[in-house]
């Protein structure tokens, strides 16, 4: 027993090791209640609300010009700005709707 001797070295009661962890474990749930509440705060100060415009008439994406093929980064990042546009619903209402996505020749 002299391997773990160490561990029989502090001597506390059991009811005051109890108290002690029911006060720890009070402690965290006490700052995560804190931390939700002050996000939730956040939230509500922060959030960004844009009121529903009439429905306006939809334009057909491919009435624009057509490309050489050669701007693959800028319709990389079109596709990226419009997922995240509609990836906002909760806070941000888009005139659109993404149906599909397809490559022009």
């Amino acid at each position: 027993m002299k391997l773990f001797g160490f561990l029989f070295a502090f001597e506390m009661p059991i009811g005051k090791a109890a108290i002690i962890a029911l006060i720890g474990i009070l402690i965290v749930f006490t700052v995560l209640a804190v931390l939700v509440g002050l996000l939730t705060l956040f939230k509500l100060v922060f959030s960004v609300k844009v009121s529903k415009k009439e429905k306006t008439e939809s334009v057909p994406a491919t009435s624009g010009t057509v490309s050489d093929g050669n701007d693959e980064e800028e319709i990389v990042a079109a596709i990226a700005a419009a997922l995240a546009c509609m990836g906002e619903e909760e806070t941000v209402s888009a005139p659109f709707r993404i149906k599909s996505i397809t490559k022009l020749k």
